[in-house]
């Protein structure tokens, strides 16, 4: 059984004595969360993402297009409680992922590390299509539409899926997860399907953000010698940040036989609301 837990109940006594924990074991801290979005930190982005030779397409919102589907979709009724908070960054990804991958009803569609996401129902709802939801903390197997266990070995066929999407998930991939997580979906998709990673968290550096208060009693096994930025009340315990070369090396050297990567700037994604921080995403279509 894998023991990872996405949100430990188990917390540190205080936001500053986990902070010192994380010192003392060698990590160097950054107090505070990670800006990957403020107009100056996304246009250092974008070069490096020339520099990397992994360039951004710029990619405006519909944002007429946006709130129809809002609406469409049912977030204002029966997903009304749906990170209720937070729900126009969350219903925006979903939109996005959409948009970018062009499900429709012939598609065979797995939203990965789902949790409770109304996104398989959604999609199922407005294209037709067959959706799954995968998740590391159901019931290991497949069960009507739900799939248990590693992202990384699924129990399903060669070229089983068509499309997928990574909706603020892969940022939690630890340790070598990720990578494991690609080259299964170089297994999973057959030629021509697409996954959507949105958002794609890129930052000027290979950077991780943590709640330090939840990952220091999981000891979290975060990336040796990166900076490590603890963000107060995040309440998560890995969010891994790419540089557009660290995700080359990471993810591109390791199945870019196999997979063709496209990268996209959202570039009025702030009008949708200022609180939305999505800027970037990424497909990659199995070749």
């Amino acid at each position: 059984m894998n023991a990872y837990v996405y949100q430990p109940t188990a917390r540190a006594t205080d936001f500053p004595s986990a902070i010192r924990a994380l010192r003392e074991g060698g990590r160097r801290v950054v107090e505070g969360g990670i800006d990957n979005a403020s107009p100056g930190r996304v246009r250092r982005i974008l070069q490096l993402g020339i520099d990397a030779g992994l360039p951004f397409i710029a990619c405006p919102v519909d944002v007429d297009a946006y709130r129809a589907y809002v609406e469409r979709a049912g977030y204002r009724g029966p997903y009304k409680e749906y990170y209720a908070g937070n729900q126009v960054e969350k219903s925006l990804e979903h939109f996005v992922g959409l948009t970018l991958l062009g499900v429709t009803k012939d598609d065979v569609f797995v939203d990965l590390a789902s949790e409770h996401s109304p996104v398989p129902d959604i999609y199922r709802a407005l294209t037709g299509c067959t959706s799954y939801r995968q998740d590391i903390m159901y019931p290991a197997g497949i069960e009507g539409d739900r799939i248990g266990g590693d992202a990384a070995a699924m129990p399903v066929p060669d070229g089983f899926f068509t499309k997928a999407t990574l909706t603020c998930s892969l940022e939690h991939f630890e340790q070598d997860a990720d990578r494991g997580l690609f080259r299964e979906l170089a297994r999973v998709l057959r030629p021509g399907g697409q996954v959507c990673v949105a958002p794609y968290y890129c930052y000027e550096e290979l950077a991780v953000q943590t709640d330090p208060v939840m990952s220091v009693p999981a000891n979290v096994p975060f990336d040796e010698g990166v900076p490590v930025y603890c963000a107060p009340g995040w309440n998560n315990r890995h969010g891994r940040f790419y540089s557009p070369q660290a995700f080359r090396e990471r993810i591109v050297d390791a199945v870019g036989d196999r997979m063709r990567f496209d990268f996209y700037h959202l570039v009025n994604a702030h009008e949708v609301d200022p609180t939305v921080y999505l800027r970037f995403a990424v497909v990659a279509t199995r070749l």
